[in-house]
Order: C-alpha cells, then structure tokens, then sequence
C-alpha cells in the first residue's frame, strides 16, 4: 500500500459523509481524507493545491456542480494533464442508470448504503480495486 495520495469524499449530506468517514476508519487504509460537502470547494481545493487524488468518491445530485461536472472540470484541467484521477460515484438507487448491478460497479457506480457493514464492504472494495489497478 504504497500510493498515500489522499481520498476526496464529496457529498453535501453530512450525515453520509461522516458515515463514510467511520467506515473507512475500520479499514487498513491510511489515506488522508480530503471532506467536502461542496462540489466547487472540492474543485477549487484540488486545482488551488495540485492535488491528483489517488480517487474521488462523489456523490452525482449536489447543489451548484454535480458529481459528473466535477469529473468533467477536472479532467479538462491542465494541471490534471498526465494524471489519472479516477472516480467513483455512490448515490441514490433512483439516481443509478438502468443496467445490471455488476455494469454500474464495473463503470465506478455504486448505491449509497446505510448500513454501516455494508457502507464498509462497499467502500473496501473500492479502495482495494483501486489498489491493485495502481499495482498492475
């Protein structure tokens, strides 16, 4: 577990977020966590600093900039140029596109999961696929 850059968490519902924080306190990862509940601070923060994330979890349906415009400013950004910033997107079942459970995950979509041991599960796997394609 080489790649200490840090993990952005982006979602405007505090709640969920510090859900996600615990969570990911119970897991082997020793990332810094970057917290925004503000799309557009999230963006400045990163581009102010030159801070390519080793990922960025989003959430899609915020205020001011949604999840796939993030994405989008990012990766358009010069100082971003030669690095790959991945991103996952966890929301709302209602706000997933129509496909199989196993396509949203393999396109970096997951469902919001209440549940704490499942919120840990989730976000595990997520880090560890994360892991081993900067391995590969």
């Amino acid at each position: 577990m080489e790649n200490l850059k840090p993990i952005v968490l982006i979602d405007d519902d505090i709640d969920y977020i510090d859900l996600m924080v615990e969570a990911y306190g119970t897991l082997p990862y020793r990332n810094k966590l970057l917290i925004f509940h503000d799309s557009i601070r999230a963006y400045e923060h990163l581009v102010d600093n030159s801070i390519a994330p080793f990922l960025v979890i989003s959430d899609i349906i915020m205020p001011k900039m949604n999840g796939f415009e993030l994405r989008e400013n990012i990766q358009a950004n010069p100082k971003f140029s030669g690095h790959m910033v991945p991103f996952v997107f966890l929301t709302g079942a209602a706000e997933l596109p129509h496909s199989s459970n196993k396509s949203l995950a393999e396109n970096g979509f997951f469902e919001k999961k209440s549940d704490f041991q499942d919120l840990r599960k989730t976000l595990g796997e997520i880090i560890n696929y994360h892991y081993n394609m900067v391995e590969v």
